[in-house]
């Protein structure tokens, strides 16, 4: 019978007193030198176990790893490793201290949330908030078969079997002590659950393992799956039944089709995603793959520093269910409790979020098929609402150029060889010199060019922007006869047709809220949001006679000279304040 109830494990209280054993287990093992992640939660069930024993006030922690509690053989193996590396009999005798002061409920609800309390869980644990938008969205009912790909620790299936003991659940992990820690919580709640130490991708293999009705899985980003026989074998089958499948495809998708091929008819599945690939160009192919397979049912676009202080790459809940005629995009990047370091939601904020699954309103829009095919299948809302300027007199942004590429791609080293010490023709702008939309006029000296660097120099009146980082920086180059600027690999180069263009009048647009809106429209990723060349080629930009170019380029030009003369003037007067003491006390002394 499982020591932890529905009512238990849902009070406030039961729940803030197992997280203050949490607190006093990690403060234990801190003063005693042991690192805190990954010990607290299996001192917690070893506490538990011994205040199940009638004669805890002899145990030995000797004595509990030769099997004097009842604790399973698998488990036992790994308490004996917990006890050989960090767990000695002066620590152990002060965690029964504490142990004493609580009930065996108590110390095994702080085992089960422990990855759950800020401070010391894994860096791979899913906040609970999001684990309770999760069960809300899987609703898991009885007798129904619920896998977690990924599982870490368990704390989705230990929260889950505890609200709904009567389903089967499955959990796996390549991560060995995480996958025992979550058998020693399974062990705790006597339940139905099940938990392995393999790779997922394993799965693909077994045809005789049963689809199941609900899946969730929070899977590590970018990983290199091609490393892993298993996955690799099931990235060779995806392949050959979807010939658009690419090496370049973003580990979320591989994820992500696994576990649409491991969903029953009728079930329903929800991941932890990152953003970026939800709407790069990259799984554009994969996006499609599976949107036409009517997989997608919808896309939760979640706040940011939901896992923080881990990770900074923005996420997105995406859930998968069979015979989709649409997919629905939600923005929940405003539906949290903003705090200091960490972000979460509140009980409102699910509800909220929850509604927005049902209909379209302020957070949520169905996209139609045709909508995703004209969009690349971009799975995030904000694609689909943001107003774009439209213009009576727009032409592609490619009609008007004569060629748009990248800077050269040079490493550190090869520029470190290249550098001169010494004032030459040869200069290298790269994006830190670019600062208020002006080019720095100190620019590093490089020594003679390789004449295969030549078609990354800088023509005169070249349009200079930014390919990574929004917002995005513009500048216009300055290249004197018999200079020579070399760009840097992250910078387009864009030559403009000065016969139908003004430079300083599409640097005037690009800096204009209209163009900042347009470039922000085509950014791809989330973390570092990029600009690829095809979609800056399509982009609309309004195209005004030459007269009325060169009056906007005009003032345009003079407001860049003013800021140049009010920046060099700022440089003087920051320079005097450095100077005034030496200068006053030498006329004193003369």
């Amino acid at each position: 019978m499982s020591l932890i109830t529905k009512e238990f494990y849902d009070s406030p209280e039961n729940r803030y007193k197992a997280a203050q054993i949490d607190w006093e287990i990690a403060r234990c093992l801190a003063e005693s030198g042991i690192s805190t992640e990954g010990t607290v939660a299996p001192a917690a069930y070893l506490m538990c176990k011994a205040k199940q024993d009638c004669m805890v006030a002899e145990l030995t922690m000797e004595s509990v790893a030769d099997g004097r509690l009842d604790i399973p053989e698998e488990i036992l193996r790994f308490v004996r490793e917990f006890h050989q590396h960090w767990l000695s009999e002066k620590v152990w005798r002060q965690l029964l201290s504490i142990a004493g002061n609580y009930t065996e409920e108590e110390l095994a609800l702080a085992a089960v949330i422990s990855d759950s309390v800020s401070g010391y869980k894994y860096q791979t644990a899913t906040p609970q908030s999001i684990l309770n938008l999760t069960q809300s969205i899987l609703h898991i009912q009885e007798r129904e078969q619920v896998v977690d790909l990924c599982c870490g620790t368990g704390s989705f299936l230990m929260g889950e079997s505890i609200k709904q003991p009567q389903a089967a659940y499955f959990g796996c992990d390549i991560n060995y002590q995480s996958t025992m820690i979550a058998k020693m919580c399974a062990d705790l709640l006597d339940e139905e659950i099940s938990i392995e130490c393999c790779d997922v991708f394993q799965f693909a293999e077994n045809a005789n393992y049963p689809k199941a009705d609900k899946i969730f899985s929070n899977y590590p980003f970018g990983m290199m799956l091609r490393n892993s026989n298993d996955a690799s074998a099931y990235m060779q089958r995806l392949a050959q039944a979807y010939p658009e499948f690419s090496k370049k495809t973003s580990s979320d998708w591989v994820f992500n089709a696994l576990i649409c091929d491991l969903l029953a008819e009728g079930g329903k599945a929800v991941a932890v995603m990152t953003t970026g690939a939800a709407q790069n160009s990259t799984d554009i192919s994969m996006r499609k793959y599976l949107a036409k397979r009517h997989m997608i049912e919808s896309v939760i676009t979640l706040p940011k520093r939901m896992f923080a202080p881990y990770t900074s790459i923005g996420t997105s809940l995406i859930v998968f269910s069979h015979g989709n005629e649409g997919i629905r995009l939600v923005d929940a990047t405003k539906l949290c409790l903003c705090g200091r370091r960490q972000n979460e939601f509140g009980h409102q904020n699910i509800e909220e979020i929850l509604d927005a699954l049902q209909a379209d309103g302020e957070h949520s829009r169905m996209i139609s098929m045709e909508e995703l095919r004209d969009n690349e299948y971009n799975l995030s809302l904000e694609h689909y609402t943001e107003e774009m300027p439209a213009f009576v007199n727009g032409v592609p942004f490619g009609d008007v150029t004569k060629s748009i590429t990248r800077g050269a791609s040079i490493t550190a080293n090869q520029l470190d060889d290249m550098v001169s010490q010494t004032a030459t023709r040869v200069q290298y702008l790269m994006l830190a010199n670019i600062q208020d939309g002006i080019i720095d006029d100190k620019l590093p000296y490089l020594t003679e060019l390789d004449p295969k660097y030549d078609k990354y120099c800088l023509k005169n009146n070249d349009i200079i922007l930014s390919k990574n980082g929004y917002p995005y920086k513009v500048a216009i180059a300055k290249v004197e006869p018999g200079q020579k600027i070399l760009a840097n690999g992250n910078l387009y180069i864009i030559e403009p047709d000065e016969n139908r263009v003004n430079p300083y009048y599409i640097k005037a647009y690009f800096d204009s809220a209209q163009g900042i809106a347009v470039l922000k429209n085509i950014s791809v990723g989330t973390t570092i949001p990029n600009i690829g060349v095809d979609k800056l080629k399509n982009i609309a930009i309004p195209l005004p006679s030459m007269e009325e170019q060169n009056r906007i380029a005009e003032k345009y030009q003079a407001t860049l000279n003013e800021i140049v003369r009010l920046k060099n003037e700022l440089t003087s007067a920051v320079d005097k304040l450095h100077t005034i003491f030496d200068e006053e006390c030498q006329e004193k002394t003369l």
